[in-house]
């Protein structure tokens, strides 16, 4: 399984996706920096987990098949391994890249606001990352199995608008964790301290509460979990072949 692993990140080698996992983190910094000055971190925190980070997911996911769905799943169909096998190492290769990319987001905004001004501890800000690694897991089956149906772009833009809308409308509603999609947005709030829309948050905002985060990644790790599976057996059933 290691080798199928290795073999998916090695075919993203040159590829734009491979680049986007550094290049977004910086290019995200640098808007920070030029909207908010020494309160880099806050502005860069912002803008990653409500619009880049949603399109680095999407770009990626999709890129994944629609690379294959190319050369008609030729590279798919002629290999002696198990369909099953091969999705989960397209989707684990993804979700390297996924934690990489977070990772690095916080490496450079940590960096950045010790040389500016320190809005996020590095602990609030490591913290809030990786809980952004896990409440996005779901989503990187759910845009393969999707662009298995559809064109690239067109779930490349309705994965960003859902992302973009939902959680800016449901992230702080008390419902929030019947919507995946807002679950990523509500629980680095006390981490980040801001709003959805980047404002600080009030010093009695009960979104500062981290009592919520614990039940909200649960609930996201297990629909990963469900629709990793569900993906896995349309794969392996030729639910790729669709155009």
């Amino acid at each position: 399984m290691l080798g199928i692993i290795q073999s998916e990140l090695l075919k993203m080698r040159h590829t734009f996706s491979m680049k986007l996992i550094i290049l977004a983190p910086l290019g995200t910094l640098l808007l920070g920096y030029l909207l908010s000055g020494n309160h880099v971190q806050l502005s860069t925190y912002n803008w990653w987990y409500f619009m880049v980070l949603p399109l680095v997911v999407s770009l990626c996911s999709a890129s994944m098949i629609a690379g294959e769905k190319k050369s008609g799943m030729q590279n798919i169909v002629f290999l002696p391994i198990q369909f099953g096998k091969i999705w989960f190492g397209k989707t684990a290769a993804l979700v390297i890249l996924l934690f990489v990319t977070n990772l690095f987001l916080w490496i450079a905004t940590t960096v950045a606001g010790m040389a500016a001004s320190v809005t996020v501890s590095p602990l609030d800000g490591l913290i809030g990352c990786m809980l952004l690694f896990l409440t996005y897991l779901w989503q990187i089956p759910v845009i393969m199995q999707l662009t298995c149906f559809m064109g690239h772009m067109k779930v490349v833009f309705v994965s960003l608008a859902a992302n973009v809308i939902l959680s800016a409308v449901c992230a702080e509603k008390e419902w929030f964790l019947f919507v995946p999609y807002a679950i990523p947005a509500r629980v680095v709030c006390p981490f980040f301290k801001m709003h959805v829309n980047g404002i600080p948050l009030e010093d009695a905002s009960s979104l500062l509460s981290a009592g919520y985060v614990f039940p909200a990644v649960i609930v996201s790790l297990v629909f990963a979990l469900a629709v990793f599976w569900g993906g896995s057996k349309l794969f392996s059933q030729g639910g790729w072949v669709h155009e």
